[in-house]
């Protein structure tokens, strides 16, 4: 008795493709959500404020916040607050090296869109292990070839691109994307 497998390789990226899209997607909202609920919950009344010890409250403070403002202008500020987070991804995703320390065609972009400096890094999805990082790329700048950080014998692997937002002044990782990639070895 032989038992039929096919294997959907382009289902299978293009289910990881939409669950990603789908995550990315709840996290939108569910950032909206708590910034809504935040801005909506009632300050402390001035001479309560006062009341309490330990904190000196800004004598330039005044009342007032997201309560004059329409739901429409509301959702817009929103809007913009996840506009500022959102990460554009661009890359060359069939990267392809002669030789496993030759330079490759990686074509990595930090769009002019986004709003931060960019770190790489390819991580093998068979393995786990880090294959390539690359330092701080500015916001409109690329990296065309780079070589891999590991000598890999000849073949084809697949791996996930992550894109880190960096924060500007510290470097520290403010936010992060990933895509499927498959980088081909040819000797």
């Amino acid at each position: 008795m032989y038992e039929v497998y096919q294997d959907h390789p382009k289902q299978a990226k293009l289910n990881v493709r939409i669950v990603l899209a789908i995550a990315f997607l709840i996290c939108a909202i569910g950032a909206g959500i708590f910034l809504i609920t935040r801005l909506v919950s009632k300050p402390l009344a001035k001479e309560d404020a006062r009341g309490q010890t330990g904190i000196v409250y800004d004598s330039s403070a005044v009342e007032g916040g997201w309560d004059n403002l329409s739901p429409e202008e509301i959702a817009e500020r929103l809007n913009q607050k996840v506009a500022e987070g959102m990460i554009n991804i661009s890359m060359n995703t069939a990267p392809c090296f002669e030789n496993g320390t030759a330079e490759g065609n990686v074509m990595i972009v930090n769009e002019s869109i986004n709003n931060y400096p960019q770190q790489v890094e390819f991580i093998r999805n068979d393995t786990g292990e880090q294959i390539y990082q690359s330092k701080a790329i500015p916001v409109g700048s690329k990296i065309e070839r780079a070589a891999l950080d590991v000598e890999l014998p000849a073949g084809t692997y697949e791996c996930t691109a992550m894109f880190h937002n960096l924060d500007p002044v510290s470097g520290e990782i403010i936010g992060t994307a990933g895509a499927i990639i498959n980088i081909t070895i040819q000797h």
